[in-house]
């Protein structure tokens, strides 16, 4: 069996790769020099006086506390210039007039307390609570929340009794709850009356932060509580007895409350500690320090020249490898990161340069092979996709014979006008128009002008053509969206089914079709083109939706949009509150032949 073992291990170790052989050699070597050094420091350090080492204890402690809650004092300092900040005063006390200003109000507000935060380093969060926002609802980026959020606190009543007051969270330390302080202030308006209350939370993080510079104040277990005795917070639960608490609640009280600095010998469950308290912040906050008395002799122990000489060549030993595998192993890897981020954003110029070991050698080949196969494979379906409009545009060009087309019309046109046939003349000079700006020798997308023409021939055909009445009209806000490109042939199959759906019953009046076309221009984002044509017939068919749409007009129409404009436009129908029909069309705006060149070239 244990044969079998050993073969198993040797033949792990034959198959592993240079890598783990590595990391695992680095850290045999570090568990086998720190055993070591326990070993030895057991035999060799001499133990020091226990009042000597409470009285450095003790006053390292009181430095900690004097040095690491100053920075409290600039929480208060924060909180009272948000208190008098204008803007945030008159933004709770007036009564805003609409829901849009509400939101707006919020926002400013937000903002203010969010570069507050920023200013102000060690703190976590800042909100503000006031009722005067509850009718519009709650964003995820907003710090102004309701009062009745707070109001079930348990702390909420003493609020009612002071103008500001520090709070330790119920619940808090855990891996969902980090924050564990909080300090609350009234927010009083001009004439006296509170408008809202100013939270400032502070995580465990942010306190611990400050002493991160002295590492021996948080040996051991700390509790930080205030002169009344009550724990706000509770560092190393794990160094305590089973995970809990070594100091219970009536001991820190009794301990405490007089404010005096000193330090205690203290035996529980059979271990002995040490416990020291500091005097008291200038916010009223002492730490408590309990280490047990084993840990600290052997801290506190010196090692001779003999530890000192085998420790640091030990040190220097592992500082060199691991340089030389942060070199030849951590630093392709970063490079590779970098690398495939560049891809990720379509830059297919990433590659990667060779390195000492076999194994990054053969993934740096791979990820460049990669690259040139994905660059390859693009191209490939760019040229396919151009290939394939080309020749779909060249099919309708081929079938329709534009020339012969056009010429045949013309003859039939001058054929009508020598048989006086006015209105034979005017229909097919009308088809004509609509043929050729249709056709467009082979472009998907014209001037907004062009395709308005187009429209207009169709629907004098079909009042030409139908015995019932159409008024057709436009209205367009800015003359200059006349000359924007749009997708060909997108209007005409919508009125077609306005004047095929949507007729009106004899004798109800003419079948009245009214396109508007404007830009919209919102702020902080793209404008857009809108074509909305309404009508006045029957409108839609009762539970019809855009996904059981079977007209091959208006499935056309979508089809195009989504293809050469991307999937933020398309077409959308409703019915009219009054009666008929609403189409509305939205665009990308293409003012010039540039990006109109980009607009194709980024959608194949």
């Amino acid at each position: 069996m244990q044969k079998r073992m050993l073969g198993t291990w040797l033949l792990r170790i034959r198959r592993s790769k240079l890598s783990t052989l590595m990391a695992a050699s680095i850290i045999t070597f570090n568990l086998i020099f720190l055993g070591f050094i326990v070993l030895l420091a057991y035999r060799t350090f001499s133990d020091v006086t226990f009042s000597e080492i409470s009285t450095t204890r003790l006053a390292l402690l009181n430095e900690s506390t004097k040095r690491g809650f100053d920075f409290m004092t600039n929480v208060s300092g924060t909180a009272y210039s948000i208190a008098a900040n204008k803007n945030v005063i008159e933004g709770l006390e007036t009564t805003p007039a609409s829901k849009y200003q509400m939101i707006s109000r919020r926002r400013e507000i937000t903002e203010i307390l969010q570069h507050s935060l920023v200013l102000n380093e060690g703190v976590s969060s800042i909100e503000i609570y006031s009722d005067l926002f509850s009718g519009v609802p709650q964003s995820s980026t907003d710090l102004v929340f309701p009062v009745s959020s707070i109001r079930n606190e348990s702390w909420y009543p003493k609020l009612k009794q002071a103008d500001s007051l520090w709070v330790p969270l119920e619940g808090s330390g855990g891996e969902d709850e980090p924050y564990l302080i909080g300090h609350i202030q009234h927010l009083f308006g001009n004439e006296g009356k509170t408008i809202g209350y100013l939270y400032i939370r502070l995580s465990a993080d942010d306190i611990l932060k400050q002493f991160k510079d002295i590492p021996a104040v948080l040996d051991g277990q700390i509790h930080l509580v205030d002169t009344s005795g009550n724990l706000l917070l509770l560092v190393n639960k794990e160094n305590g007895s089973a995970g809990k608490a070594v100091l219970e609640a009536d001991w820190l009280y009794q301990h405490t409350y007089e404010g005096n600095e000193g330090y205690e010998l203290l035996k529980k469950d059979g271990q002995s500690y040490l416990v020291l308290f500091s005097r008291p912040s200038t916010i009223s906050w002492r730490l408590v320090q309990v280490i047990p008395t084993r840990e600290l002799l052997q801290e506190v122990r010196k090692a001779d020249r003999q530890v000192i000489g085998i420790g640091l060549l030990c040190l220097l030993l592992s500082a060199l490898l691991a340089y030389f595998f942060i070199r030849n192993m951590i630093r392709p890897v970063r490079r590779l990161i970098q690398e495939m981020r560049k891809l990720e954003r379509g830059d297919f110029r990433a590659s990667m340069s060779e390195s000492l070991t076999e194994e990054y050698t053969q993934m740096s080949y791979g990820f460049n092979h990669m690259v040139n196969r994905l660059q390859e494979l693009v191209q490939s379906e760019r040229e396919a996709s151009a290939a394939k409009r080309e020749a779909q545009a060249g099919l309708l060009e081929a079938q329709i014979k534009p020339h012969f087309l056009y010429n045949t019309l013309d003859m039939i046109h001058w054929k009508a006008m020598d048989y006086d046939a006015q209105d034979i003349s005017y229909m097919i000079t009308q088809l004509g128009k609509m043929l050729r700006i249709g056709l467009s020798g082979g472009r998907m997308l014209i001037r907004l002008r062009d395709e308005l023409e187009h429209a207009r021939c169709y629907v004098s055909i079909q009042q030409e053509r139908l015995p019932i009445a159409i008024e057709y009209t436009e209205s367009i806000a800015d003359p200059a969206v006349r000359s924007y490109f749009i997708p060909k042939v997108i209007i005409q199959p919508l009125i077609e089914n306005s004047i095929i759906h949507g007729s009106r019953e004899p004798g109800s009046g003419p079948l009245q079709i009214h396109l508007e076309v404007r830009e919209v221009k919102t702020p902080g984002s793209q404008p857009y083109l809108q074509i909305t044509l309404l009508d006045n017939g029957r409108g839609l068919a009762e539970g019809w939706s855009m996904e059981q749409v079977s007209g091959i007009g208006t499935r056309n129409v979508m089809s195009r949009i989504q293809l050469y404009c991307g999937e933020p436009y398309g077409l959308y129908l409703a019915n009219r509150p009054e009666k008929g029909v609403a189409a509305m069309i939205t665009l990308p705006v293409i003012e010039t032949e540039e990006q109109l060149e980009r607009l194709l070239r980024d959608q194949l």
